[in-house]
């Protein structure tokens, strides 16, 4: 298992996910606005799938779209980072960066 990295800022903190971050994430997944450029909005067991994926890349690599919340103030409003694309792309290797935040979070 690789070394766990995490960030903070004065008001941010990019964690590890947690068992608590499901139901937040699985709304966020399920909001149109949110998944407005996605192919649809996920489902609860979609979401938990992607989840469990995103957790497990972590502990694979020590990086990859870290959970997202507002210091003191909101424990998770999404996912930020970066992810090795699972595709070849013209430009493979390469890494993207990611991000998905509760539209509530937007601006």
């Amino acid at each position: 298992m690789a070394k766990l990295l995490e960030f903070q800022t004065e008001r941010l903190r990019l964690r590890q996910w947690r068992d608590s971050d499901l139901e937040p994430f699985a709304a966020l997944n399920a909001d149109p606005k949110v998944m407005e450029f996605f192919p649809k909005p996920l489902s609860g067991h979609a979401s938990n799938e992607m989840a469990g994926t995103i957790r497990s890349l972590i502990k694979q690599r020590g990086w990859g779209f870290w959970a997202v919340e507002v210091k003191g103030v909101e424990p998770f409003i999404g996912f930020c980072g970066l992810h090795i694309p699972v595709a070849t792309l013209p430009f493979s290797p390469c890494v993207e960066i990611g991000w998905r935040l509760s539209f509530a979070h937007w601006g």
